[in-house]
């Protein structure tokens, strides 16, 4: 989940306010784990619209592109680039790619492939791709979420405006049923629009990183009331089961931690179910987030009845959330 909140501290990209909500696949097909991207336009609150768009990485020196296989659980739309997480099982071994908003292609053949094909090209039957312009990779290898020693996997990435250089910060996903904590690690920005700082070898290092006390983090939101300021850092812990409702806690590097509550009982799993990525609308106040699961009733994504709608786009003021913790 990102936003033209997040590319633009106008809130607005040109004259339109836009969001991008990203999807996963988890299938059995030849295309399996393919990620795509939801262009929303949100001028219309009550009427919003959307047009697919195919994230795609070029082979062959540009001449032919294979699918982005990615589980899609963090975007960052910052100034004219975006940059989004891959999966832990990606072939070229990266962790994030980048992509450039100006460079959106559309395809040519449609048909069930993925890349070049007789006649031009083709993107699964979507009709526009957006081809990567270059990607991260972890020193020493692969990435592993095998424990929090390891090569780390980031599960979802945000911007930071309120730190001094903007950032961009990523967390990584333990089972909520495991024992792993999650780690949290900040980059900053370049001057070079939409880019991470590098050192003179070219390597993008964390700024900061920390090891939180909790375990099944899906998304992370950094955000301090003063510019440069000490930052909060939201988590939300995406608790397992169908219908199960997350956690959304507050955390501070003075040991302050505090989870939003909702009700007249008081009760602290009221956060979405299986929420991924935060996204923080500057120019509004409004933290925007999407659940994850679009599953059948016995919680798969294949079975025998129809997936049901637990797919939810939804935002809530960064204020309410900071009224109701405790």
């Amino acid at each position: 989940m990102t936003s033209s909140g997040d590319a633009d501290n106008d809130g607005v990209w040109g004259t339109n306010k836009v969001n991008l909500s990203g999807w996963g696949q988890n299938g059995t097909t030849t295309t399996d784990h393919m990620g795509r991207i939801a262009f929303i336009d949100a001028n219309d609150p009550n009427n919003l619209k959307y047009r697919w768009v195919l994230p795609v990485i070029p082979l062959n020196g540009g001449t032919d592109y294979r699918a982005l296989k990615s589980h899609m659980g963090g975007m960052v739309w910052y100034q004219d680039k975006l940059i989004v997480t891959s999966w832990e099982k990606d072939s070229d071994n990266s962790v994030m790619y980048i992509f450039d908003m100006k460079r959106i292609l559309q395809a040519t053949v449609n048909s069930s492939a993925v890349g070049k094909v007789s006649g031009g090209w083709s993107a699964d039957g979507y009709q526009y791709v957006m081809p990567a312009v270059g990607s991260f990779s972890l020193a020493g290898g692969a990435c592993s979420s095998t424990n929090d020693d390891s090569r780390p996997c980031f599960g979802s990435i945000s911007l930071d405006r309120s730190s001094v250089p903007d950032s961009l910060v990523a967390t990584e996903w333990f089972s909520s049923g495991g024992t792993e904590p999650a780690r949290i690690w900040r980059y900053d920005f370049s001057s070079e629009p939409g880019y991470l700082a590098t050192d003179s070898s070219s390597h993008v290092n964390a700024s900061a990183a920390y090891e939180t006390n909790a375990v099944g983090l899906q998304g992370v939101l950094s955000h301090s009331a003063t510019s440069g300021g000490t930052p909060n850092f939201y988590v939300d812990d995406a608790r397992g089961g169908v219908g199960q409702h997350g956690i959304l806690w507050r955390q501070n590097t003075s040991g302050a931690t505090a989870a939003a509550n909702c009700g007249q009982d008081i009760m602290y799993a009221c956060w979405g179910q299986h929420t991924e990525s935060m996204s923080y609308w500057w120019s509004t106040g409004r933290v925007w987030t999407l659940t994850e699961w679009a599953a059948d009733s016995t919680g798969h994504w294949t079975g025998t009845d129809h997936a049901i709608p637990q797919r939810v786009l939804f935002s809530v003021p960064l204020a309410s959330i900071d009224s109701s913790l405790s």
